[in-house]
């Protein structure tokens, strides 16, 4: 029997085109948002919009000016830290359930699947494919594990937002390192081995978190 999915209400159409632009490339940090665009593009009353971009800024992807208009925010670097410490923890949480979902038919192929757009970017040096293929990647392990609470943890926690932030500094000159922590990681995951595959992607993101403290201290 097909599932049928819900249709969208009107506020989240708007959150989802708005989230799917910034993944796009199309909204960027400190770009504006034309409420009455939005308004005329997806066929809508201002109600749902400006309740869209209300949810939003709670997430803090949105920020309000004292003029009353909206623009995409821009991340500080502590912010770009702090988000790296939890996703150290809940990214290393990830791919150990999913490897524990190994032995289940199909999901080595998926694995192996999501991990091949990010091998290939070492060859195109294209950031922006790279940190698609990362996001993609963690959403198939967190469907991969079972575990409603990791894929709504991934599926809200605005990846694509982040990326755009890091992309001129990552992978920057370390394509190599990154693409082997990658690589190292989903064989671990592969083979089984969630608490090795844990401890790669950690330490991985500990290089990456330094990385960042550094950026700031030589600002």
């Amino acid at each position: 029997m097909e599932i049928k999915r819900k249709k969208p209400t009107a506020v989240q159409l708007v959150v989802e085109t708005i989230l799917a632009r910034i993944k796009e490339g199309r909204y960027i940090p400190g770009q504006y948002l034309i409420a009455g665009d939005l308004m005329q593009e997806l066929n809508l009353s201002k109600a749902p919009v400006r309740e869209a971009i209300h949810v939003l800024v709670g997430e803090g992807i949105i920020e309000l000016l004292q003029n009353r208009s909206a623009r995409i925010r821009s991340l500080s670097m502590d912010e770009l830290i702090d988000f790296s410490e939890v996703w150290a923890a809940v990214g290393g949480v990830n791919v150990r359930l999913a490897a524990d979902h190994m032995h289940l038919k199909g999901n080595k192929v998926l694995v192996r699947k999501a991990l091949k757009p990010i091998l290939v970017s070492e060859t195109t040096k294209n950031s922006t494919e790279y940190f698609a293929a990362v996001s993609n990647l963690h959403l198939v392990l967190s469907e991969i594990s079972g575990n409603k609470y990791i894929t709504q943890m991934v599926n809200r926690s605005n990846f694509d937002h982040f990326y755009r932030h890091i992309s001129g500094m990552f992978p920057g000159t370390h394509w190599r390192r990154h693409v082997e922590a990658f690589q190292k990681t989903t064989v671990a995951i592969l083979d089984s081995k969630g608490d090795v595959a844990e401890r790669i992607y950690r330490k991985h993101m500990q290089w990456v978190i330094a990385h960042l403290k550094t950026a700031i201290n030589q600002l």
